[in-house]
């Protein structure tokens, strides 16, 4: 996951922002569940049940790149994140998951400490995901935005 800023927050300057520790709404939800698994499958390396999380169509944009379906994103940067975060902390400092119908969004916000490379790691990341629920009942990831 990156840790980039987008230009429209270079604006914004130095200003500071409370946030509430009860930020944490609908992460119990079946939506909330399946992205906790699609975090724990990345964060663990199990490749199976990230695979399971996400859609085949899924789209997944990182670092001002995209992967616009599963068997893309497993070709190209799926090793690659599962390295990355193997050796963090990862501290949840806000998720929502919201669900209208048949959608699910989930916002998160998280502190990732640690080392990478041989190189210090601290830095705040930002994810919004998109479920969709399928026929089956399941929920799935089909698109992901991490900055």
């Amino acid at each position: 996951m990156s840790a980039g800023y987008s230009s429209l927050s270079l604006a914004h300057g130095d200003e500071t922002h409370v946030v509430e520790k009860t930020q944490f709404i609908g992460i119990d939800s079946a939506a909330g569940k399946v992205v906790k698994q699609f975090h724990n499958a990345l964060k663990t390396g199990n490749e199976a049940l990230v695979r399971q999380s996400l859609a085949e169509n899924v789209q997944i944009y990182e670092g001002g790149k995209v992967d616009r379906s599963l068997a893309e994103y497993a070709s190209h940067h799926l090793h690659a994140d599962m390295a990355y975060l193997k050796g963090l902390t990862i501290t949840l400092t806000e998720h929502q998951v919201a669900i209208t119908g048949d959608i699910a969004i989930s916002t998160a916000i998280s502190h990732a400490q640690g080392e990478y490379k041989s190189k210090s790691v601290d830095s705040i990341s930002m994810e919004t995901l998109v479920l969709t629920k399928q026929v089956d009942g399941t929920w799935k990831i089909i698109h992901v935005h991490w900055s």
